[in-house]
């Protein structure tokens, strides 16, 4: 059987892994990580009245390609500061994704708000890696992990103080995400790479009462997809292409976080 776009991406992330395991061993990350300054909370940044959006640095995409060829960190993290980001998503994924830790350290010594490391997390060392080179949070995706692993996952993640949003993008997954200190409901089939808002709203409708902040993630364009996601309960949004094909980032998220 033909493996899907996840399965690629978990499948050679896989190897580079113990290749980097080979070169810094595992002790000395824990080091690192022990020994890195705590950030800004990342669930604070989500409580209390407003639109709070996690602006995503985002390079290229398995389903988009190029997305900004340009990636300069340290002027788009600025940016998207003084624009109203409650957070930053950094995507660290190499591949399908080109992008890296590097990028995780450079929004790290630029801003202080919270910083989410946003890759396809398996494996105990990059929750490390993670907590070594600036983030306040990692995600961990349902669809990628049964519940034993991602309980293993999240309770690592707690005892070097990271937080946690857990996404689901079907109902099944619902459960395990919601374990997570933060829900994240992907409006993108991570199979197919299609996506939906209307599906994410029905995902987060579900969620109401469930007393964590509640983030839509992926397909948000506009401030009318902003209010409908809402209303239907999302307390934060998870935002990247639509930013990254701005001339002007900052200007862009200014334009999704007012009516008019």
């Amino acid at each position: 059987m033909k493996r899907n776009i996840l399965d690629e991406i978990v499948a050679q992330n896989r190897e580079v892994l113990e290749l980097k395991k080979k070169g810094m061993p595992f002790k000395m990350i824990a080091s690192l990580a022990a020994d890195a300054p705590e950030r800004a909370s990342f669930t604070d940044a989500f409580r209390g009245p407003g639109i709070h959006v996690i602006a995503e640095l985002k390079k290229a995409s398995p389903s988009k390609g190029m997305i900004r060829e340009d990636l300069d960190v340290p002027v788009l993290a600025k940016s998207l500061l003084d624009a109203g980001a409650a957070a930053l998503s950094v995507l660290t994924e190499q591949f399908f994704f080109l992008g890296g830790l590097k990028n995780l350290r450079a929004a790290a010594k630029t801003v202080a708000i919270p910083l989410l490391r946003k890759d396809f997390i398996f494996d105990e060392y990059q929750i490390l890696e993670a907590k070594a080179n600036g983030a306040s949070a990692i995600l961990l995706i349902a669809a990628m992990l049964n519940a034993d692993e991602f309980k293993r996952l999240l309770d690592f993640a707690h005892q070097y103080g990271l937080t946690v949003l857990g996404e689901a993008h079907t109902e099944s997954e619902l459960e395990t995400a919601s374990s997570a200190d933060l829900v994240g409901v992907n409006a993108r089939d991570l199979k197919t790479f299609s996506t939906s808002l209307e599906r994410s709203a029905e995902l987060i409708a579900k969620l109401k009462g469930c007393g964590k902040p509640i983030i839509a993630e992926s397909a948000v364009r506009t401030h009318k997809d902003i209010v409908m996601l809402q209303n239907a309960g999302a307390t934060g949004f998870l935002i990247g292409e639509s930013l990254m094909r701005a001339a002007d980032p900052g200007a862009k998220l200014k334009e999704l976080l007012t009516c008019c």
